[in-house]
């Protein structure tokens, strides 16, 4: 399924930060790369993109990103979009597209799942179907400059900007026929060059579909105001992770978001991240065998530092579509040794002021724990995925690291060790009898 991309305007109302709208950065990724990802995820597997404005610099872009993906991504030039709405760019490729086609715009971020909507409700075989979000109150919505939509059923009756009578808002994402092109000569002729005015001649003939979109993520990248709602929105999509405990959901995440707002705007990978945590609670185990209660108190902050700063690897993975399969394993590797050197550091902590049999047994008690809840995390996880109610509270990396620093903070060490030790040995057991009888 080919997608055509219209990328053809000069994007006026963002020219302050960026000469090529599609070109804009947010949050490290331009827009075209999110809108070619986002229609890739959900089925389309070649692309088409009609440039206008900036064309060798958006042309030279996408014949790298061609590469970097390993799709096709063709580039038809629109010469007349300074003067022309954008039914003229849709019609400058009609000779590359035969063929029911997807239809967006560069600066149209959106949820795969509306591109999956879209292939399974299917086009008229002489229309078109246009994702529609009836949600009103979409907070993510410019009431005064979206393009609205009347609907009866799931036909289009009317769109336009000044639409009063209204139920839906036009997303952006279309699936049309090659009839598309005959219905922008009639809207043309008739004095509309616009890609609404094709939809409105398809609708009088019954020949515009709509597709329910409600509560799938979309937003037109107009204007200053629209890249701020539309960071926030990414960020806050990387919340609610389902693995993530209660100190990862309530504590770590909204800081690590923060973090990563920044990051992104950097080169950095998520590898490099991951390697940083891993030196935070490395020096912090360091603190930890100095001795003495500022070392203690240090080491403490410094390890749950270094738990915030691991989130920071995944979302920025997510973020900026860095994430792989070595990524994740490269994390869990450093992970494990970070939590044995600062469970470690602990019980020297400890020996360091006095021998005791009792200390070594609870430190390497906390050590066993911390490695067989990781061991069992992922059987015990996927399980969850299919008995969600039973898998609400999840211990992990999150809530342990937090406890060792409320005992580095609170000179409780030994209290937090056997703490750590009974709790992480007794949800392993926990783990090990619900998957046995799940």
């Amino acid at each position: 399924m080919k997608c055509l991309i219209l990328a053809a305007g000069s994007g006026s109302r963002l020219r302050p930060r960026a000469e090529s709208k599609p070109l804009y950065p947010l949050l490290g990724v331009p827009l075209i790369e999110r809108v070619i990802r986002s229609a890739r995820q959900g089925g389309a597997d070649a692309f088409v993109v009609v440039t206008g404005h900036a064309q060798a610099r958006v042309s030279s872009f996408l014949q790298g990103l061609a590469r970097r993906l390993g799709v096709t991504i063709e580039t038809v030039a629109n010469p007349h979009w300074a003067k022309s709405e954008n039914g003229q760019s849709v019609l400058a490729a009609e000779t590359r597209l035969q063929e029911p086609f997807l239809l967006t715009m560069a600066d149209h971020l959106f949820d795969p799942e509306m591109v999956r909507r879209l292939l399974a409700t299917g086009a008229p075989a002489d229309g078109l179907t246009l994702a529609v979000d009836g949600k009103l109150d979409n907070p993510l919505v410019d009431p005064a400059d979206v393009t609205r939509v009347r609907r009866r059923g799931d036909h289009i009756e009317a769109i336009g900007k000044g639409l009063q009578d209204h139920d839906g808002y036009d997303t952006g994402l279309f699936l049309c026929s090659p009839a598309l092109f005959d219905a922008l000569r009639q809207a043309r002729e008739a004095g509309d060059s616009s890609l609404s005015g094709a939809v409105r001649v398809l609708a009088e003939q019954g020949k515009a579909h709509a597709c329910a979109a409600d509560g799938l993520f979309w937003i037109d990248v107009d204007d200053a105001a629209a890249v701020t709602r539309a960071e926030k929105a990414l960020l806050q999509r990387l919340r609610g992770k389902r693995n993530d405990g209660p100190v990862a959901r309530w504590l770590n995440r909204p800081l690590s978001i923060h973090i990563s707002r920044r990051l992104a705007r950097w080169p950095i990978t998520p590898n490099q991240i991951s390697a940083v945590s891993f030196a935070l609670s490395l020096l912090a185990s360091a603190l930890f065998m100095l001795g003495g209660y500022p070392a203690l108190l240090a080491g403490g902050i410094l390890a749950q530092l270094a738990s915030i700063i691991d989130g920071c690897d995944g979302e920025i993975a997510r973020l900026k579509y860095q994430g792989s399969d070595f990524g994740g394993w490269f994390d869990a590797v450093l992970d494990r040794y970070a939590d044995a050197l600062l469970l470690f550091g602990l019980t020297w902590h400890l020996l360091q002021q006095a021998y005791s049999p009792i200390v070594l047994a609870t430190g390497f008690a906390a050590i066993i724990g911390s490695f067989m809840l990781s061991y069992t995390a992922d059987k015990y996880d996927g399980l969850m995925r299919r008995h969600t109610a039973t898998g609400r509270l999840r211990l992990g990396r999150d809530v342990r690291v937090f406890l060792i620093f409320l005992g580095a903070v609170s000179n409780q060490v030994f209290f937090i060790l056997a703490l750590i030790a009974v709790v992480m040995n007794l949800e392993t057991l926990r783990r090990v009898w619900i998957c046995r009888h799940g």
